[in-house]
């Protein structure tokens, strides 16, 4: 690690802040896309267009194998071996293929480059801009599914399925699609969750009382509310403000920036008891403040964390945390906006969920 920039932990994974937008969403942002056509409700299968993104070549061909026994047309499924060839096909197939039909994306998680999640992530982005003509039906198969749908609430995916798949889970999704298609039933997706810096709560917990007011000040500037922050200079009081924000606004994110690296463990094991008791409602975005922030990443403790922050930190960083932490907010399908609550939409929410049924009992 460069001491003098900041950088992401490995509490969670997380899509990066990039420099540059990638050039195929930068294509579509700036390109006039038509109006879209009327939808063809009698959905073939044979007349899908599907962007199937994954790196390991066998796993992708037993994949295709299983949506031609679907019904799939092998010249409608296009292959990527990242996030970013996904992107590619998208930008592509906005005016060509079968566009009165659904577009299927397949996703792996893992992959170089880009991953499955910032590719969701930039998708659903795409969507909200209305920069697509056609928008996709995601989908992600992987071999970590039960984390994204267990500590990821499923992210930007209408449907987690397992690595590798088979002819029964892609004819639930070809249910779900449909239903999607023709009635707009689907799950409310990360992505459109909102995020503003002045809707932070944020935690400063630090023994060293200039250090914890530096932090606080820094992120002030950066656009948190004062009157939003807690402060906490031992660890009980932490473990307190912490328990009292379980309570709170869950469509708010929650930040600790944490100076004392002691109390990182309690942090966890805080929140893994009160997910076992089901009064956890909001999970931390935890970002280490230390001025020992080099010296912690080379060590186990870089797990407890989401975000490092340089020894001496500039509002930059600032910037490249709150960003990273609107990337992490963006990605994970958790809190009340997500579960239908203050939703008028008369969608039934258990659409999307069988799937994830069929997956528990395997």
């Amino acid at each position: 690690m460069d001491p003098q920039q900041p950088a992401a932990g490995h509490c969670a994974d997380v899509p990066p802040v990039r420099q540059r937008t990638p050039s195929p969403v930068r294509q579509l942002q700036t390109m006039q896309q038509p109006p879209p056509l009327a939808r063809d409700l009698d959905v073939s299968v044979a007349n899908i267009d599907v962007i199937y993104a994954e790196d390991e070549e066998v796993f992708r061909e037993t994949a295709i194998l299983e949506l031609l026994k679907v019904g799939f047309v092998r010249s409608n499924i296009h292959e990527a071996d990242d996030g970013l060839g996904a992107l590619e096909h998208l930008a592509r197939l906005q005016g060509e293929g079968h566009i009165t039909m659904p577009l299927l994306v397949l996703l792996d998680v893992r992959m170089p480059g880009m991953d499955g999640r910032e590719c969701a992530l930039q998708i659903q982005e795409l969507v909200k801009k209305r920069s697509l003509r056609r928008e996709p039906f995601v989908v992600c198969i992987s071999s970590i599914h039960r984390q994204v749908i267990v500590d990821e609430g499923k992210g930007n995916f209408q449907v987690v399925l397992p690595k590798p798949i088979n002819k029964h889970f892609l004819d639930e999704v070809m249910d779900l699609l449909r239903r999607w298609w023709t009635m707009g039933h689907g799950r409310q997706l990360s992505a459109w969750k909102h995020f503003d810096p002045n809707m932070l709560d944020v935690i400063a917990a630090d023994c060293e009382p200039v250090c914890r007011l530096a932090a606080v000040a820094a992120f002030t500037r950066g656009g948190v509310n004062a009157s939003s922050v807690l402060e906490a200079d031992d660890e009980d009081e932490l473990l307190e403000s912490l328990a009292e924000c379980q309570k709170g606004d869950a469509r708010r994110p929650l930040v600790i920036l944490l100076g004392t690296v002691g109390w990182a463990q309690r942090i966890r094991s805080y929140m893994d008891d009160a997910k076992l008791s089901s009064a956890a409602r909001r999970e931390p975005f935890v970002v280490c403040t230390s001025v020992d922030s080099e010296r912690i990443m080379a060590t186990a403790a870089v797990d407890h964390f989401h975000a490092f922050l340089p020894k001496t930190f500039s509002q930059a960083d600032v910037k490249w945390c709150l960003e990273f932490c609107r990337l992490w907010w963006q990605s994970r399908g958790d809190g009340p906006e997500l579960d239908g609550v203050g939703d008028e939409d008369d969608s039934d929410p258990d659409d999307c969920e069988s799937v994830a049924s069929v997956i528990s009992d395997m």
